[in-house]
């Protein structure tokens, strides 16, 4: 291997470090690039909760929590947003952010989502963005999530498709990549009703100093 191949592969490791789990000042800039990559299929995915003023949502991995504002202002002052953010740093950046103008009631849990102390049937809807890479256990994580979920609460998960993701050098280093079957299938296992499959093509987008052809995928599931 060259010493530029071996560079490469170094580049590739940190940024899925980074992108697992984001630290420091590098994680910070990381966190506002994700904001611009990732505005689009944020936007959809918490769309597809049907989110509505006073209900309770959980979002997995937040990130700086910058594209949660719109959230907070819908479930307006009787609604909670709930972050579950295992870094410490970003754990913090939502606070900083979202604390002096969030309309509802905040709650920010550092910690693994396997972790967090969500209250049993408290919960209305639960959203992530490209966090499902990151989980070992799809099965268990989504039995957690019904344990947190009312009746007729949703599940959305936004992700770039596992056809996109696999041509990027980094999702090489702990990526979990994933078909659209085989994740509506365990949402189908834990007793869900798939709710909503919407797939469309982005623009390229900027991360890291490198250019990245993408996708999303947004899936959807209701407890019933």
């Amino acid at each position: 291997m060259s010493t530029d191949d071996k560079s490469v592969k170094e580049d590739d490791r940190t940024l899925a470090a980074q992108l697992s789990n984001p630290e420091g000042d590098r994680g910070k800039e990381l966190a506002s690039d994700m904001n611009r990559a990732n505005a689009l299929v944020t936007a959809c995915t918490i769309d597809c909760l049907i989110p509505e003023a006073g209900q309770n949502i959980v979002e997995i991995g937040p990130g700086n929590g910058m594209l949660s504002f719109s959230l907070t202002y819908t479930l307006e002052s009787d609604g909670h947003y709930q972050a579950i953010e295992r870094s410490a740093d970003m754990a913090q950046q939502v606070r900083d952010n979202l604390a002096e103008y969030a309309e509802c009631q905040m709650t920010v849990h550092n910690q693994d989502c396997f972790d967090a102390p969500i209250e049993e049937n408290s919960i209305d809807g639960i959203f992530g963005v490209n966090v499902i890479y990151f989980i070992e256990d799809m099965a268990e994580l989504f039995t957690i999530f019904d344990r947190w979920l009312k009746p007729g609460g949703r599940v959305a998960l936004g992700m770039r498709t596992s056809d996109t993701m696999k041509a990027q050098g980094f999702t090489q280093h702990g990526f979990k990549l994933r078909e659209k079957e085989e994740i509506e299938a365990a949402m189908t296992a834990v007793g869900w009703r798939l709710a909503g499959s919407e797939y469309f093509e982005e623009a390229d987008i900027e991360l890291d100093g490198k250019t990245l052809k993408v996708d999303a995928l947004v899936l959807s599931a209701q407890k019933l």
